[in-house]
């Protein structure tokens, strides 16, 4: 196992690739305007077609692992995910950049499902959740930082089709370093990550599992709340505090940069502290105090209010996305991306639901509302997660199952 941190090095650094060919069409949407005359709809759906690709295709990525193994996996992810950017880069008309962008949301997405399988065949009896942190939340952050400010300068330099061309060439030296220089897995999981393992026996140990199930629902409310907070709360500091522009856009930045903090500190203390499922639970339940807080406060303690939730919200999902691995006893190693991509495919629900659910109450009653009724679901949906049979922790904290 001496090679476990050289492979996680090289896992971040993929990562990065990945929320970078994520975000950074952001940066490309006033040229999108000027060259292909969006309007503001249209760069909606330019913004969904990437979520549509990543939520369609958690558990066929899976599905793809079971048969041609991890390391296949993970390499095809990233070559479909660097062909849609290639796509989107030499895109003529709208029709087509929605076909590069929902490429690569379906190539983001089979990437994610291996890498994470892949860090649970080197740190699966050690540190874990720490490993998963650090990728998940402090990689994914950084990724998306690269993506949304660095990509900004490159695109006013460059152009939107060069930036995009760029992202693609970060992919493809992440497909070479993935080739050459990831270290051999141990010798003692070379047969789980090789392939050939899909059958019947996956699917019923899979979706016949409950504590994926649950593990699924127990985060649905958060991470939605979390994206709800990311899509919404500038717009709430501009409407209802009357906030700056450049007020609002802070919170942006502080929602998304906390996630530093979340990713780093969150899979130490499962691993060191507390236990899988309760820092999970617990993270979300300090989330949630921080979103019934939101209507109280000022601009200034919005901000921290986003801080809060930028970090805790992403501290839930570093240590709940660890869990598949965990389960050492009930998920084997070939099985966790699509025991991941399951977990995934439940939360996005939440995604789906919960920002609609915010726009709903808030018509209905009041903005303030909405954001209780998400902080009371973020906190009754988190205690699901006591029905989980809790998997033995790294670093030898022995957790009681329920």
């Amino acid at each position: 196992m001496k090679n476990r941190w050289l492979a996680l090095i090289i896992i971040f650094f993929s990562f990065l690739q990945f929320t970078l060919n994520w975000f950074n069409i952001v940066p490309a949407f006033g040229g999108l305007v000027a060259d292909m005359h969006l309007a503001l709809p249209q760069l909606g759906i330019v913004v969904g077609m990437f979520i549509a690709g990543y939520g369609v295709a958690h558990i066929p990525g899976g599905v793809l692992a079971e048969v041609f193994g991890l390391r296949f996996d993970i390499l095809f992810g990233v070559a479909v995910e660097t062909l849609g950017t290639l796509i989107s880069a030499h895109a003529s008309s709208l029709d087509i950049l929605l076909i590069g962008r929902f490429v690569c949301g379906v190539g983001g997405s089979i990437y994610l499902g291996s890498a994470i399988g892949l860090t649970a065949a080197w740190f699966r009896d050690h540190e874990l959740a720490t490993a998963n942190g650090l990728i998940t939340g402090v990689a994914f952050t950084a990724g998306a930082a690269l993506g949304l400010y660095l990509w900004e300068g490159i695109v006013a330099t460059s152009g939107w089709r060069d930036a995009l061309m760029l992202g693609a060439i970060v992919g493809a030296g992440t497909f070479a370093a993935l080739i050459f220089v990831f270290p051999t897995p141990p010798e003692s999981r070379k047969e789980s990550l090789g392939g050939s393992h899909l059958g019947m026996a996956v699917f019923r140990r899979t979706f016949y599992n409950r504590d994926l199930w649950l593990l699924g629902a127990s985060l649905l409310a958060g991470y939605g709340s979390y994206f709800t907070a990311v899509e919404l709360l500038p717009t709430y500091a501009i409407s209802h505090l009357h906030a700056s522009a450049h007020a609002a856009n802070k919170l942006s930045t502080i929602l998304l940069l906390s996630g530093f903090i979340g990713g780093a500190i969150g899979g130490w203390c499962a691993d060191r502290l507390f236990g899988l499922v309760p820092t999970i639970i617990g993270a979300c339940c300090i989330e949630a105090v921080a979103t019934v807080f939101v209507p109280l406060l000022d601009i200034a303690g919005l901000q921290i209010a986003a801080a809060v939730i930028g970090a805790f919200g992403t501290l839930s999902f570093v240590v709940w996305i660890a869990v598949p691995g965990a389960h050492r006893d009930r998920i084997p190693l070939a099985d966790v991306p699509i025991a991941s991509g399951l977990m995934l495919t439940i939360a996005a629900v939440g995604g789906v639901v919960m920002p609609a659910l915010y726009g709903k109450v808030a018509l209905s009653y009041s903005p303030a509302s909405a954001w209780t009724v998400l902080g009371v679901m973020t906190f009754s949906f988190s205690f699901v997660g006591l029905l989980v049979r809790q998997p033995i922790a790294s670093a030898g904290m022995e957790l009681k199952r329920a």
